[in-house]
């Protein structure tokens, strides 16, 4: 059985959970490591921070003399030291439909427990009701205006909400007026387990390096992102908000073997958990955080060349990948389209109405790799600017609503007669922001014999990586 760190955060007994009092799980957990790292209780640390070594021999070495004893073990033996985390599965919605594969336990936590035994298969539906909810099955039913309801697997489960399987236990709680959170409280480790294989797909045991490397970005992800939306009553959502967690049918069991071999270890700079983003290829060249976002810089998400050596594109680890290199066109009518439907959410500037026509679309300013910093689109109405990775959101796909593969990009704009666009074709390179770790270059690397360690260093400057739980000893 997990429990979560401290041993005053939630257990798996009959007390209300600690949403009811305003707590989650991981800013506490936050805390812990924090003294953790910082020498109060010392992780065990597995790399000294320094550049990544180069190519190795094999991809089986032990990190810093650390035995990685739960390669091939099954994923049933997971630390039972992991910390809770709570995923929210949906929010804002007015249902909520709920069963599970075995027996289970219905319980309404409010002025008093109240709780209902289920059988296997049986469905408990929740509604909205003003600020509360209403709850039906076939043992019984309840109103309640305030409070939280748990369900309960009686053994292993698992819990099933929106046809979706899940470990662990499911909230269900009012998030305002007329609507609903559901949340699904599972340990951390299992939780990868539905994330790992969502994030960067079913890989070969010839990739399990890379592997490692994306359970130990999304681990410290997670643990960097706890609180993130508590005043929803949850850590992270279980979609591209943060990572996506697709539970039990996602599951993999390359991605287990490599989860269970990195239980609880995360990346860590100037002792604090990192923010470890990550994307699917970046064109042979990472960027700096702040460069597409408009967030402060950080010293581990800085602009790192995707190859052995600086400044050798046709080297990038990333190069056999999708999208290392790609083109777009549009006609100047799906232009006006998209400026007209997407420029007020993505432009920088206020947008006025009507927008008026499209005259031209260029490149201002690029960032040391090459991507898009600011792009201006003028118009007969006025002259507007777009920031960073938004231009994403603006220039979507040709013929879909999905955004643009990169920000790394050159325009070539036809005009006719020097005012109205008729033609656009962007000529680029990569796939996703480009900010923290290449996933297509992390599987290069693990097929070339480099560990998890040493790609994580290579794509975040400066990290330590430490074990906060699941200590091998």
């Amino acid at each position: 059985m997990s429990r979560s760190l401290p041993a005053q955060l939630m257990t798996r007994t009959n007390r209300a959970p600690q949403v009811i009092c305003g707590a989650l799980l991981l800013p506490a957990l936050l805390v812990v490591l924090a003294a953790l790292v910082t020498g109060c209780a010392g992780p065990r640390a597995l790399s000294d921070g320094g550049e990544p070594r180069g190519r190795t021999d094999s991809g089986d070495h032990d990190v810093a003399g650390l035995v990685d004893e739960g390669y091939g073990v099954e994923p049933g033996e997971l630390p039972a030291d992991a910390p809770f985390i709570r995923v929210g599965l949906a929010h804002g919605i007015k249902t909520a439909e709920v069963s599970c594969r075995s027996r289970f336990t219905v319980a309404l936590y409010a002025d008093s427990l109240e709780s209902w035994s289920a059988e296997a298969g049986e469905r408990w539906r929740f509604g909205a009701a003003g600020e509360g909810i209403t709850g039906s099955g076939p043992g019984g039913g309840f109103h309640m205006d305030a409070g939280t309801i748990r369900i309960r697997p009686e053994t292993a489960g698992p819990l099933v909400f929106d046809g979706v399987a899940y470990r662990g236990e499911i909230e269900v709680l009012p998030s305002g007026r007329g609507s609903l959170t559901v949340v699904n409280v599972v340990d951390v480790e299992s939780y990868l387990r539905g994330v790992v294989p969502s994030e960067i797909g079913p890989r070969p045991e010839s990739e399990i390096e890379a592997v490692k490397a994306q359970a130990v970005a999304a681990r410290t992800y997670a643990i960097a992102s706890g609180g993130r939306w508590a005043g929803g009553g949850f850590d992270v959502y279980a979609t591209v908000d943060d990572q996506v967690y697709t539970g039990i049918d996602g599951e993999h069991p390359v991605c287990d073997r490599a989860i269970l071999a990195t239980a609880g270890v995360f990346m860590s700079h100037s002792g604090k958990p990192i923010h470890a983003y990550f994307h699917a290829n970046c064109g042979g060249r990472t960027e700096a955080r702040h460069q597409v976002w408009e967030l402060p810089s950080v010293p581990y998400l800085k602009s790192v060349w995707d190859s052995p050596e600086e400044d050798q594109f046709n080297d990038a680890f990333c190069s056999s990948g999708a999208h290392f290199r790609w083109s777009e066109t549009w006609t100047g009518k799906e232009i006006a389209d998209l400026v007209k439907k997407h420029l007020p959410g993505a432009a920088s500037t206020p947008v006025r109405r009507p927008i008026g026509e499209v005259l031209d679309l260029r490149v201002t300013v690029t960032t040391p790799s090459g991507r898009v910093r600011w792009l201006e689109v003028e118009t007969t109405e006025g002259t507007y600017r777009v920031f960073g990775d938004r231009v994403r959101w603006l220039l979507r796909l040709p013929g879909t609503d999905r955004i643009l593969w990169s920000s790394w990009f050159e325009l070539d704009v036809t005009t006719l007669r020097g005012s109205r666009i008729v033609r656009v074709e962007a000529k680029g390179r990569g796939y996703g922001h480009g900010i923290g770790m290449c996933q297509h270059g992390a599987m290069e690397m693990a097929r070339q014999g480099y560990r998890y360690d040493e790609s994580l260093k290579h794509y975040y400057a400066g990290v330590r990586l430490e074990r906060a739980y699941g200590d091998a000893d």
